[in-house]
C-alpha cells in the first residue's frame, strides 16, 4: 500500500471514530436523561461590556420529567410551563413548548446530574441562564 493510500485510510478511520464518538455521547445523554430530575438551582448572570452587573439565584425549583418518547413534563411550573418535547445532540438539548424551540447548551452531564444554559446577547449586554439538575 503506498503512502498516499495509507494516509487516506488513516484519515477515514479517524473520522469514523470521531463520528461514532459524537453519536455515542448524544445517545448516552438520551439514554440517561430519561426520568425525574430535581431542579436544584437556577442562576442568571447579566453582563454589560463583559462586566458582571447582576446575578440572581433560585434553589429547589421543582422537578422535570424527561420521557422516553421525547416528551417531558415540568412538575413545578418553573421551567418550561407544563409540557414540552425534547431532543438532544452531544452538545445541545432542544426543548419545544408552545410552538417555540429553544436550544440549551449542555455544559455538564452525568448519570446523576447535569447543567445546561442559554445565553442571550443584545448589543453590549449578555444574559446567561443556567439550570442545575440532579437525580
Amino acid at each position: 500500500m503506498n503512502r498516499l493510500n495509507k494516509s487516506i485510510l488513516l484519515t477515514m478511520l479517524m473520522s469514523a471514530f470521531l463520528l461514532a464518538g459524537c453519536q455515542d455521547d448524544a445517545q448516552d445523554i438520551e439514554k440517561w436523561i430519561i426520568g425525574t430530575w430535581n431542579i436544584d438551582r437556577y442562576v442568571q448572570e447579566d453582563y454589560v461590556d463583559g462586566v458582571l452587573t447582576g446575578e440572581s439565584e433560585s434553589i429547589n425549583q421543582g422537578q422535570v420529567v424527561f420521557k422516553k418518547d421525547g416528551t417531558g413534563e415540568d412538575l413545578g411550573g418553573n421551567f418550561e410551563g407544563s409540557g414540552f418535547d425534547w431532543e438532544n445532540t452531544n452538545s445541545n438539548l432542544f426543548l419545544t413548548a408552545g410552538g417555540s424551540t429553544t436550544a440549551f447548551a449542555i455544559e455538564e452531564f452525568s448519570t446523576s446530574k447535569f447543567v445546561f444554559s442559554i445565553t442571550e446577547t443584545n448589543d453590549n449586554s449578555v444574559a446567561v441562564e443556567r439550570w442545575f439538575f440532579s437525580k
